[in-house]
């Protein structure tokens, strides 16, 4: 059995078929019977929305970026039919294909097996010729060697060994800050639906709240809150100055009673 024909009409193959059915691909993008919302999703709430809704969705939203998409695939695909040029075009073919298919498993999107199918055979035509990728990307000396440069940069160049782990801890410690100074989630956190109005009171970071109220005169409330232990306060207005609503609170698990001067409002977190 001869390896090496086989090695080729399969290599030869796959080449084809990915070039073709990536082309049918952008034109779906090209002309709009990919990424295309029905109506009633406008009219969805957001976190009802499925991952397929809401990935159609969201690259719905802009028209030239699909197409900057549909660009690349094009490209892709005329870069495959020809041998010479194989090697860039699996390159960019592989750019966007694993996209796809982590898209595809992280948003269920009913794609996956033919994900899976194009990603195999791009890898296995790129890995059928992994001795020229490994001898340009990794043997091949850098651009400037260190007969290129000053003797002092050389010299300096050990600077290196500090500062990269100085880059990745640091930036890990300042933004592990600025999430607990920001956004820290407190025990109010989320979103209760009021039991007799069925109105939604949000708690979010940075000690902000937005209440969607049935009335429709002024159906959106913002504002800030602070709380103590036993009490809560709600202020709105300019600069937050108006205080919305103040009184005690009991708060267990997914029930929270706020008890005003006037009234007791109870509150079921929904999420």
């Amino acid at each position: 059995m001869n390896w090496q024909k086989i090695h080729l009409f399969l290599h030869t193959f796959c080449r084809y078929f990915l070039a073709t059915i990536i082309i049918m691909y952008a034109y779906g993008k090209i002309l709009k019977t990919q990424f295309v919302s029905q109506p009633s999703v406008y009219d969805m709430p957001i976190g009802s929305l499925d991952g397929f809704r809401l990935t159609w969705y969201y690259y719905g939203y802009c028209y030239w970026y699909p197409i900057v998409i549909a660009v690349t695939q094009i490209i892709s695909s005329l870069l495959l039919f020809f041998r010479k040029t194989t090697r860039i075009g699996i390159i960019l073919f592989l750019t966007f294909m694993v996209n796809i298919l982590l898209t595809d498993f992280a948003y269920d999107i009913n794609a996956k097996e033919i994900a899976i199918i194009l990603t195999l055979m791009a890898l296995f035509v790129f890995f059928s010729d992994y001795k020229v990728f490994l001898k340009y990307f990794l043997e091949e000396p850098p651009l400037y060697q260190n007969s290129d440069r000053p003797n002092w940069l050389n010299k300096i160049s050990v600077i290196k060994f500090v500062y990269i782990p100085a880059v990745f801890i640091g930036f890990f410690i300042m933004f592990s800050i600025l999430k607990n100074k920001y956004m820290k989630e407190d025990e109010f956190y989320g979103t209760w639906e009021n039991l007799q109005t069925k109105e939604r009171l949000h708690f979010e970071n940075m000690n902000n709240f937005q209440i969607n109220k049935t009335d429709q005169a002024k159906s959106i409330v913002n504002g800030e809150y602070s709380f103590t232990k036993d009490s809560l306060i709600l202020k709105s207005g300019d600069n937050n100055t108006e205080e919305y609503l103040k009184g005690k609170h009991r708060l267990h698990r997914a029930d929270l009673i706020i008890t005003t001067k006037t009234d007791t409002l109870k509150f079921k977190r929904i999420r």
